[in-house]
């Protein structure tokens, strides 16, 4: 909660500084007007006719003066208007790498990031989408690179730590996975994505009962969220806590009944627990999202053989056998099935 209350007030740090620089160039502007109007005013006093040479002089020297001011004002808004203008041109560059990156044309998109980082180096979001454009390059190592800058320059930017930590798990780097998880989820601690990711990388290290925790708080966050169901159910399913991981996976499908997946892990886990008539239910209902799902097909054939029903049994596992995947497991329960009694 800090650090998301720090990650805010970072972020309206940054507006009261840019309205207040807005603000300082203006008052330079109203005082360089000032100063270009008692300019004028005094060259008009100069100019009036009769005027002695000790008033002449004692206006000049004014004048003289207020001129040092002047051009020390417009000096000022020059530099003012040429940071605004550095600015917009990296704002333009950052933006052509966006539209790049969405149609698909990551070296361009590269070469507009890199555009955008040379008018402003510390422009964070054009350090992550020149990570984002190097990923899809599957130059990881200089990925990393963007990622970690794009942090450095902003600490609190979740993004960045987001998409370090995906990167991370994707080169099997876990333990660096789950630190740049960690932080973006301390940096926002609200984030579904960084959420599921975190329960991702616990899955991956095999620490099942931290990765069910993680998607938990996805699902309270966003209750409709199907997928972070089935992961949290798969989870509690791995550590033997069935009848959790059921209720899970039940939540799945509320969330969407027209999601296949759930339907699979549900008959395989009714299977493993010996409720073979609830297994066959779910199995079918997943075949009839995705008919040619041999996991399912497999477990539908598991369920029709514990109920001692050998043709439907060996029927479904035929199903299963046409995927390459499940071949070898289909046809040693055929096999089985078929064996002298």
């Amino acid at each position: 909660m800090q650090k998301k209350m720090s990650s805010s007030f970072a972020a309206m740090l940054i507006v009261f500084l840019l309205l207040t620089s807005a603000y300082s160039q203006n008052n330079v502007q109203d005082e360089y007007n000032k100063k270009i109007a008692k300019a004028k005013a005094i060259t008009e006093q100069m100019e009036q006719p009769g005027i002695s040479k000790a008033q002449f002089d004692e206006l000049k020297a004014q004048y003289d003066e207020l001129q040092k001011e002047i051009d020390a004002l417009k000096s000022q808004l020059q530099a003012g208007a040429e940071v605004e203008k550095t600015a917009n041109y990296a704002k333009i560059a950052y933006n052509d790498g966006n539209t790049a990156l969405k149609k698909g044309d990551a070296q361009a998109a590269l070469s507009s990031y890199d555009k955008a980082i040379q008018y402003d180096p510390n422009l964070v979001e054009a350090h992550y989408g020149k990570g984002l454009a190097l990923s899809k390059l599957r130059r990881y190592e200089d990925a990393l690179a963007s990622y970690n800058k794009a942090v450095q320059i902003n600490p609190l930017y979740s993004s960045g730590w987001l998409a370090l930590a995906k990167l991370y798990r994707q080169l099997d780097r876990y333990d660096e996975a789950l630190t740049a998880c960690l932080t973006a989820v301390a940096n926002d601690s609200t984030s579904q994505k960084s959420l599921y990711e975190l329960g991702f990388v616990y899955n991956q290290r095999k620490e099942y009962e931290k990765a069910a925790i993680a998607f938990a708080k996805v699902t309270k966050i966003d209750p409709t969220y199907d997928k972070a169901y089935i992961a949290e159910g798969v989870a509690l399913k791995k550590i033997g806590k069935n009848d959790e991981a059921i209720v899970a996976l039940k939540k799945a499908i509320e969330a969407d009944a027209k999601n296949y997946e759930p339907f699979y892990w549900l008959a395989a886990l009714y299977n493993e627990v010996g409720k073979h008539d609830e297994a066959l239910e779910a199995a079918l209902n997943c075949l009839k999202l995705k008919a040619d799902y041999a996991a399912a097909a497999f477990e539908a054939g598991m369920a029709y053989e514990k109920m001692r029903q050998k043709e439907n049994a060996i029927k479904f596992y035929e199903m299963a056998k046409k995927n390459l995947n499940w071949r070898k497991s289909a046809q040693y329960q055929i096999d089985m099935l078929n064996r002298p009694q």
